[in-house]
């Protein structure tokens, strides 16, 4: 679904990502991880054009991405959730999922609606709380419900599960794997490893703007190197997330 080739990219005159090439396979849900500073980020932003392309190609479905503006690049059927500022926090989370069907006529938008808070329960019932007042988990899964009314064919979501419970962390990516299961193809950039490695199919491994790594989930964690100088997950720990 997404082809990047020989892709050099970054903000102004720095340089993060480095002659990378990766696909990522439609109806998947594939995880990006590395250290700090690897460019997993920067990588979801060059798709949307919100980082510096400094030569090389994304396409998606065939189609040439890094001429197009962001907001022409969502129209092509990609969503994008960042890690923060991805509600507006003053507004009710109905208010919030609202303003992604705003494009919808008055049937649709309400059909839209109970689909959405019947695939986010804890949403149906915090509908008419503020954003703001919510935790961390709700407000993620606000910013991922909105995401996906706009009905995209790809999700990119930036660090979900940063500063969450382990139980919410869990909940968010059971979420995601539920809209991958619609044909919806999810990448998910992840600092979390141990947790998103039980979940995901695919993984990407980066270092310094580079692939270190690429292959299953199940590769991942038999790779005793990878685990130990990129994960930064011990080796009892990866046995047991692969459990």
């Amino acid at each position: 679904m997404i082809a990047i080739r020989n892709l050099n990219a970054g903000y102004g005159k720095l340089v993060v990502l480095h002659d990378l090439s990766l696909s990522f396979a439609a109806n998947q849900f594939t995880a990006v991880l590395g250290p700090n500073g690897s460019g997993k980020s920067t990588l979801l932003k060059s798709i949307l054009g919100l980082a510096t392309v400094v030569d090389g190609s994304i396409q998606f479905e065939g189609s040439e991405l890094t001429k197009l503006s962001t907001e022409a690049i969502s129209e092509c059927g990609i969503a994008y959730v960042p890690q923060r500022n991805n509600v507006f926090t003053a507004m009710t989370v109905r208010e919030n999922l609202l303003l992604a069907t705003r494009k919808l006529n008055k049937a649709d938008s309400a059909r839209a609606m109970d689909e959405a808070l019947t695939l986010f329960p804890t949403l149906s019932k915090r509908q008419n709380q503020r954003a703001g007042n919510l935790s961390g988990g709700e407000r993620q899964m606000v910013a991922i419900a909105i995401g996906w009314l706009l009905r995209p064919r790809l999700m990119l979501l930036d660090e979900p599960s940063a500063g969450l419970s382990p139980i919410m962390a869990t909940e968010v990516f059971r979420v995601v794997k539920t809209l991958c299961e619609q044909n919806i193809t999810m990448v998910v950039v992840e600092q979390n490893a141990r947790s998103i490695l039980r979940w995901c199919s695919d993984v990407f491994v980066l270092r310094e703007g580079q692939l270190a790594f690429q292959g299953s989930a199940e590769d991942c964690l038999n790779n005793e190197d990878l685990v130990k100088s990129y994960l930064g997950m011990g080796l009892n720990l990866s046995k047991k997330a692969a459990g």
